[in-house]
This record gives C-alpha cells, sequence and structure tokens, in this order.
C-alpha cells in the first residue's frame, strides 16, 4: 500500500480533523523562518531555540514584498485552523520534518487544503532551492514518485514533498519544480 494513501485518508477529512500539531507548526515554522531570515530577534523560548539570534538586528524587520504577502497569507492560513503554538516550549514536535525548510532559499507558504499526485509519470525532475531554473538543485522527481502539495504556487513552480514506495520519512525529497497537480500526469490525482 503506498503511503500516500496516509495522504489521500487526511484529505477525506474535515479540516478540523486535520488541524493537528503539524498542520499548525507547519505555518508557524514558515512564518518565522520568514522572520529569522529578515533578521528578526525572538523574544519567546521557543524562537530563540528554534532559531539564531546571535545576527539579529531587531523587531522592525523589513520584508520582501514577497515575503511580506507569503507572511500575510500564512497568518491568515493560522487564524483559520485556529492555530496556537506554545511559545513557553523547547522544540516543536514534527522539528526534524520542518527543519528541511532551511535548506531552501525561498521559504513556502503553506496552504489550508493539501493536493497530492500518486505515481508521477513525467520525466525526471530537479527539485530546487528556490523557484527558478537556475536555483541550486537539491533533489529529484523521478518517474513513480508520490507527491504531495502543501504550499501556494509561485507561478509555474510548486513546492513539491516528493517520496517513493517503500521510503520512509527520513527519505522524503522536497523542493521547488515547474510542476502542478493539474499539469501533470500522474496516476491518481487527490486533492
Amino acid at each position: 500500500m503506498r503511503v500516500c494513501c496516509l495522504v489521500l485518508a487526511l484529505l477525506a477529512l474535515p479540516l478540523p480533523a486535520r488541524a493537528d500539531a503539524f498542520y499548525c507548526e507547519l505555518p508557524w515554522f514558515a512564518r518565522n523562518l520568514i522572520f529569522d531570515r529578515a533578521g528578526y530577534c525572538f523574544g519567546s523560548p521557543l524562537g530563540q531555540a528554534l532559531f539564531d539570534n546571535s545576527d539579529c538586528i531587531g523587531t522592525d524587520v523589513v520584508l520582501s514584498d514577497r515575503d511580506r504577502a507569503a507572511v500575510d497569507h500564512i497568518r491568515d492560513l493560522e487564524a483559520i485552523l485556529d492555530c496556537a503554538i506554545d511559545s513557553a516550549a523547547s522544540r516543536l514536535e514534527h522539528q526534524e520534518a520542518l527543519d528541511r525548510l532551511r535548506l531552501l532559499d525561498v521559504i513556502p507558504a503553506p496552504v489550508e487544503d493539501e493536493s497530492a499526485c500518486v505515481g508521477y509519470r513525467g520525466p525526471v525532475q530537479s527539485l530546487r532551492a528556490a523557484p527558478g531554473p537556475d536555483e541550486r538543485v537539491i533533489g529529484a522527481l523521478r518517474p513513480g514518485d508520490d507527491i504531495s502539495f502543501l504550499f501556494l504556487n509561485e507561478g509555474i513552480w510548486d513546492y513539491a514533498l516528493v517520496w517513493s514506495e517503500g521510503e520512509d520519512e527520513a527519505d522524503r525529497r522536497h523542493g521547488w519544480a515547474p510542476v502542478g497537480l493539474g499539469h501533470i500526469d500522474c496516476d491518481v490525482h487527490a486533492g
């Protein structure tokens, strides 16, 4: 049975049932990673535990237009999901999975509804650290892979979580690729 069956089962659940720790930790971490890269100085125990304050410049940082729009979208998502992260904690429950976002040059904005491609039928494609054909390659999408889309696209670029049958969580690949759920050939489209 494909790992993606879990994704399909999650997609079938109503939103409140899916709003577990991961679905709140993901937007919180992505939003704060954007702020960290802009030089934000974190004051909470959780912020200080997860982000490096050694190079921070203050709490009034300037974000690019792209990052400002992403942060606004993420805050709206956190409100929709009714998320409340314990900022007095020292780590997040799903920290290892979230840390993958640190490899990216452009942090994607999570969305409310996940979609998936089960059994990708296209050519091998590079997974990149940012949307764009000349960006740094951090992985590959191969025929037969399953793909989860849980983030806003950037033009023709989607941030994809990718895995093959039999791979465990640690083997998952990720990155930006010029694919989209409605534009790629898959055995099954979900979401």
